[in-house]
């Protein structure tokens, strides 16, 4: 077909007034989840673990309220009182919403919430029965209190999944979609008869079997109440269209996700309700579909050469489905939405690449996905496009155009640089899977199937170097959180400092890991992810859960935050003190613990604000930088997770600049204290004056090879910037450039003015769907604290390519 036919389909005025229908909705807090898992909990009290888990989900499947809402075609709800409904989770947290529940959660600065007396009453009525039997205090009970002092000074964060499931995973669609769940089952069933219960811990894999039987059955029961709802529906209906589409949603509900897919809109329903079903189950985000042009393309061939739908029929089912993942939202504690604002729940959507032969994959699919987020432009999917040598041009030049819209997506990949990093992570994966990769919640590489987990923590860089400058000491609370690795005036070169930064990062990270190891251990222990299981690569064959390392293939990342702030402030302290000699360290430490004040206070912050920054592609600083990121690489890579896996990496900071900054006195770099780090690989907001060439220049001296699960690279240009065909070409050109031969991984744009931003804060009203890039994924901006807000437009705007 015609690809510039494709990119002339409009969205229909059905996908304008569902697209509208999200934009308005009000997110609200729903305890329906929470009565019937706790329901469950109550009658299967004494049965083994995997059993209730299962039966919850059993549980959680038959009694949910079913929303079939006007005008759409693809269905599935996570919650029943509103189109951006928040189920809540006791079995892995509910504490802080005993402390939250009557008022903070609808009056806190960021991420409110609709709270219906009603909710507060059925939520109190089962807080008794979690007291100590949550995921979240069954941790705080085991963690050592060494390492809960380092966890609660924050010098590391990894609040999302202390309190969550797992989720981050890409799971096997394209075998869900071949086979159904009848196929599933019957898998599992051919090996519940190879068992011999007396010989080694075949019984554990019979409970697992159970367990997934359970699950699939009420996965089964869950999509035939679906058809029989809309099926009553299509009884009262009066409109013969809407009639007819209600009979052909009971239609697909009672087929599927059951059996094998017959065409796209079957293919797409399955899509819809594993994503709310694993949401249900886990408690997770980042549930990510991955490469969907690559395994629905075979639906979407048959259906356009049978004439069964048109384009712009195709089209329009697409874009219910892009529409669909803006309902899933979930409630998380204060503290967790500071690191993770805007209510981002980061499914992940791939286009383009190479196909596992390593041939070009671009297709009319891939074109119809960048159609979709032309058309509906909001918070969700968020959505990758790979690069590599061979990509098309028009395929280019339509990304180009989409950029242009100013959503922050589609983040761009380039393929050589992931899969040099997998070959690193899993140098025992056949190179087919690398070459299959999609993209995981924010910039996870996974191939389909693969279980990842972003559950190693964000460890401030910033505040590791400001203890090595400090002799451990905290410079905000003055007490000793790290290690005393010396008086550093009594340093005599940069590499005795830079010995003392990595002794404080080995100490820190020993406890990010114990922190990280006893999470794992109570999830393992208690909310085994059955059903999510069934679909992660060799969980069946193996007939073991993924908490208990059931999948052939995983990771678990430590993140970072501050990393320029940290870089760029070692790059002044060797400058000023070890190479000019114009100031000593107790020089410097007295000006940084005064905040710059005092009387040389701003002229110091002046020259170290003038230093050499990483962003400029300057060799110095960029030296520096590659010199920490190194020593991050090498120091993490020494640690194992609890499935026996050498944690990885990945330069990711989410929301975490702003309370991360909180929590960070000043620094050499300039900062002043309590102002926002650095955000994941990209310049500090002061740091970046030479344009975007730069930039990616410098970040391409890193070893990206060795960052093994993603990075996130934040540009920011004026809409004047690629506003002409030619800068569009210039841009497609630089990125292309940047990915081969410089082997980047990453990079994405914010497309927006500074003056736009400033507007929306003062007008929100106005600015009801102006989604910008927070980091590895997108927000509505009003919908951001303003102290992240501000942070979003001091980062450097670029006026040209």
């Amino acid at each position: 077909m015609d690809r510039n036919k494709i990119a002339n389909v409009k969205p229909t005025d059905r996908i304008k007034r569902i697209r509208q229908a999200v934009i308005d909705a009000k997110p609200i807090l729903c305890s329906e989840r929470a009565l019937s898992v706790t329901k469950s909990y109550r009658e299967t009290e004494g049965k083994h673990y995997i059993e209730r888990r299962a039966r919850s989900l059993e549980k959680i499947l038959g009694e949910i309220t079913l929303n079939i809402w006007d005008d759409e075609l693809i269905v599935g709800n996570h919650g029943k009182n509103g189109r951006r409904s928040a189920p809540v989770y006791p079995d892995f947290s509910i504490e802080w919403l005993q402390e939250e529940l009557d008022e903070t959660l609808e009056t806190r600065e960021q991420d409110t919430f609709i709270v219906p007396q009603y909710v507060k009453d059925d939520l109190k009525s089962i807080f008794p029965y979690w007291e100590g039997k949550t995921i979240y205090k069954k941790y705080r009970n085991l963690l050592p209190e060494d390492t809960k002092v380092v966890r609660d000074a924050y010098m590391f964060s990894r609040d999302l999944f202390e309190r969550n499931g797992y989720g981050h995973t890409a799971y096997q669609a394209e075998k869900l979609l071949k086979v159904g769940i009848k196929g599933l089952k019957e898998e599992v069933s051919a090996k519940i008869k190879q068992l011999d219960l007396s010989v080694g811990d075949d019984f554990n894999k019979k409970l697992f079997y159970d367990g997934l039987l359970i699950c699939f059955d009420a996965v089964i029961n869950y999509a035939k109440r679906y058809s029989k709802k809309a099926l009553e529906m299509a009884e009262v209906e009066k409109d013969p269209k809407r009639k007819s589409e209600l009979e052909k949603i009971a239609d697909v509900c009672a087929w599927v996700p059951e059996n094998p897919a017959r065409d796209t809109w079957d293919a797409l329903q399955v899509i819809q309700f594993m994503q709310i079903i694993i949401q249900l189950e886990t408690n997770g985000d980042s549930v990510s579909p991955g490469r969907m042009d690559q395994y629905l393309y075979p639906y979407f061939k048959k259906d356009m050469e049978e004439g069964k739908y048109s384009i712009e029929q195709i089209q329009e089912l697409y874009d219910c489905l892009w529409i669909k993942f803006n309902e899933i939202v979930k409630a998380q504690d204060t503290e967790s939405i500071h690191i993770h604002p805007g209510f981002p729940m980061t499914p992940n959507v791939t286009a383009g690449g190479v196909k596992p032969n390593g041939e070009d994959a671009v297709n009319e699919v891939s074109f119809i996905m960048l159609n979709c987020q032309e058309h509906i432009r909001l918070t969700n999917p968020q959505f990758t496009v790979r690069f590599h040598d061979k990509t098309p041009e028009d395929f280019k030049e339509r990304v180009a155009e989409i950029i242009e819209y100013g959503t922050g997506m589609p983040a761009l990949f380039g393929d050589n640089g992931c899969i040099s990093a997998m070959k690193r992570a899993v140098p025992d994966m056949p190179i087919e899977n690398m070459r299959n990769f999609a993209i995981v919640g924010c910039v996870e590489l996974a191939p389909q199937g693969f279980q990842g987990r972003v559950n190693g923590g964000m460890l401030n860089v910033a505040r590791v170097v400001d203890l090595a400058m400090n002799n451990g000491i905290d410079r905000l609370t003055g007490k000793q959180l790290g290690l005393k690795t010396g008086n550093p005036e009594d340093f005599k070169t940069f590499d005795d400092l830079f010995n003392a930064v990595r002794s404080q990062m080995q100490f820190i990270l020993k406890h990010q890991v114990v922190n990280a190891m006893v999470v794992d251990f109570v999830q393992r222990e208690n909310t085994p992810h059955l059903f999510l299981s069934s679909l992660i690569d060799g969980c069946i064959d193996n007939g073991k859960d993924m908490t208990w390392g059931g999948s052939k293939w995983g990771a678990t990342p430590i993140l970072m935050a501050g990393l320029a702030t940290a870089s760029n402030s070692l790059t002044a302290v060797k400058h000023q003190v070890f190479d000019m000699k114009k100031m000593d360290m107790n020089k410097l430490n007295e000006v940084l613990n005064s905040n710059f004040e005092g009387e040389d206070g701003e002229k110091i912050r002046t020259e170290l604000l003038n230093e050499p920054k990483y962003g400029n592609d300057n060799d110095y600083a960029d030296e520096v930088m590659c010199k920490l990121t190194d020593m991050f690489f090498e120091e993490i890579e020494k640690h194992k997770d609890i499935d026996g896996r050498n944690y990885t990496n990945m330069i990711l900071t989410l929301g975490g600049t702003v309370p991360h900054g909180w929590k960070t006195g000043a620094t050499a770099d300039g900062r002043k204290s309590k102002m926002p780090v650095s955000d994941s690989m990209s310049p500090s907001n002061e740091g970046n004056s030479e344009g975007p060439t730069a930039v990616l220049l410098s970040a391409s001296k890193i070893k990206q090879s060795h960052i093994l699960e993603g990075n996130v690279l934040n540009l920011k240009l004026s809409k004047t910037a690629i506003a002409s065909e030619e800068a569009k070409k210039k841009l497609m050109s630089l990125v292309s450039t940047y990915f081969s031969p410089l082997n980047g991984q990453e990079v994405q744009f914010n497309v927006v003015s500074t003056e736009t931003l400033k507007d929306a804060q003062k007008h929100p009203e106005k600015y009801k769907d102006l989604i910008i890039r927070v980091a590895g994924y997108s927000a509505r901006f009003i919908e951001l604290a303003r102290e992240l807000q501000n942070d979003i437009i001091a980062r450097a705007e670029h006026e040209r390519i």
